[in-house]
Formats: structure tokens, sequence, C-alpha cells
């Protein structure tokens, strides 16, 4: 497995890259076209901050109006990339949900939802 260098909300993080094992443990070339379209497009993760808040807040089980730092609740620990053209997800620890914690998808270039990693799996 690969490891990504990539600034997140402010912070420096050196991720896995994890994907789902479809031939001979070695990612295919779908995987590895979406693996480089995240690298291309790093910023995208920046820019879906407002909804990682968002979803911290609708998603707690104690009353939480706003995030003040968001790596009290959410912890990114790897890039995982399924085999599916132009998908990836940055996969997190979510205070609030330890054992299915939290998927941030990617699909197109493009920010698709928040949920538990499951949607992802």
């Amino acid at each position: 497995m690969n490891k990504v260098n990539i600034k997140i909300w402010g912070r420096k993080f050196k991720l896995l890259v994890n994907y789902k094992i479809v031939e001979k443990d070695t990612m295919t070339k779908m995987q590895q076209e979406s693996l480089d379209l995240f690298m291309k497009n790093t910023n995208l993760i920046n820019e879906v901050k407002k909804n990682v808040d968002e979803y911290v807040i609708n998603h707690v089980a104690s009353n939480i109006s706003e995030v003040d730092n968001i790596f009290k609740y959410v912890k990114p620990k790897c890039v995982y990339i399924p085999n599916e053209k132009n998908v990836f997800a940055i996969m997190c620890n979510y205070k609030f949900d330890m054992e299915h914690g939290m998927a941030i998808v990617f699909e197109n270039g493009k920010f698709k939802e928040i949920g538990a990693e499951d949607i992802v799996l």
C-alpha cells in the first residue's frame, strides 16, 4: 500500500491508500485513475469542510451548535479507492461513531456524500 502526503483543513497528514482488491493484490487501471484524480484534486477535501462541520453538528449525541476544532471529532485515516470509475473517499475516525467511522466520498472530481464508511465499502 502506498501513502500520500496531503494537507487537510490546515493540518498535514500522511495517509495510507487502501483499495478494494479485485485482482492479484494490485490496483486495477480504473482504481489507479481514481487515485490520480484524487491527487490532482486534493483541494476538494478542503472545500467540503463546511459539509463535514454540518454532518458533525447534525449527527451527534450531544448538543453542538458550532465546530470549533474539527479534529476533536474527525480524524482522517486513509484514502480509499473502491472499484468504481472516478470514485475515491477520505476515511476518517469519527468520535460519535467509532464503529462505523466516516467516509467523505467524491465522484468525478466532485463531492458526493458524507456518511458511515459502509456507504463506499
